[in-house]
């Protein structure tokens, strides 16, 4: 199925600083570490939120290294956090203010498709017909852990279905967006993604309630950040968007 597009800037229509636009001071940059789960659409938060004057300044990355990057000394304004363990930990150490960490969201699994769907996929189920070409993401991160929760719940009604899935893998990959990549080039058949990270043009079969699983994105100020107002600003437009 083919989702329409959400009203206003594409994640790859990103505004960004021209000539026309005059440098914002340095006081209003907010920089924002986001998890792989956001990529496709964090910069359109940004941009939506620029509009109020300040300038955001989005680095993706891995929520674990991004939590070392951050007890190494990184100094963004803002953590999203793709794995509660990790700001707890952060949390605990300092790193971000405790009392200031919320749960912004929740992000589902989801199948996305080659163009034109060439393997037939109705179901998540399907994953395991012979011959499928299937991408997951690689066993460190955020998406295999909720994939791999989702699978225990179809392997209970479908048995066989994990080893089935697993033949067909033809890739792991260290991210979502190679994923995504990969299958809306046709370079494999199907790839189980989050909800999130799939652009409005892709092809996608839904996973139902009982057979997926969720993961929770928490957001938090970071203790060593140079802007705390602008990010409490963020924060607070990232919750009322979310809410």
């Amino acid at each position: 199925m083919r989702r329409p597009h959400p009203r206003g800037t594409g994640a790859r229509g990103v505004r960004h600083a021209t000539g026309t636009t005059p440098a914002a001071p340095a006081a209003s940059e907010v920089t924002v570490f986001v998890p792989g789960a956001m990529a496709a659409h964090a910069k359109e938060l940004a941009a939506a939120f620029d509009v109020g004057g300040a300038h955001t300044v989005v680095e993706v990355g891995h929520t674990p290294i991004q939590r070392e990057q951050l007890a190494k000394g990184a100094t963004p304004d803002v953590w999203i956090a793709a794995n509660p363990a990790d700001i707890t930990s952060a949390a605990e150490a300092g790193l971000v203010v405790a009392d200031r960490v919320q749960q912004l969201a929740r992000t589902k699994l989801v199948v996305v498709v080659a163009p034109g769907n060439p393997a037939g996929i109705t179901g998540i189920e399907d994953l395991a017909k012979p011959g499928v070409k299937v991408l997951l993401g690689a066993e460190t991160l955020p998406i295999w852990k909720v994939t791999e929760r989702g699978f225990t719940k179809v392997e209970a009604a479908h048995p066989g279905f994990t080893a089935a899935v697993t033949a067909n893998t033809v890739s792991r990959e260290m991210g979502v967006q190679p994923i995504v990549t990969k299958v809306t080039k046709g370079e494999a058949d199907a790839g189980v993604v989050f909800v999130t990270d799939v652009p409005a043009d892709a092809e996608i079969v839904q996973v139902p309630d009982a057979f997926n699983a969720e993961l929770p994105l928490s957001i938090a100020p970071v203790t060593a950040g140079k802007n705390p107002a602008g990010a409490a600003a963020f924060i607070a437009f990232m919750t009322a968007h979310h809410s």
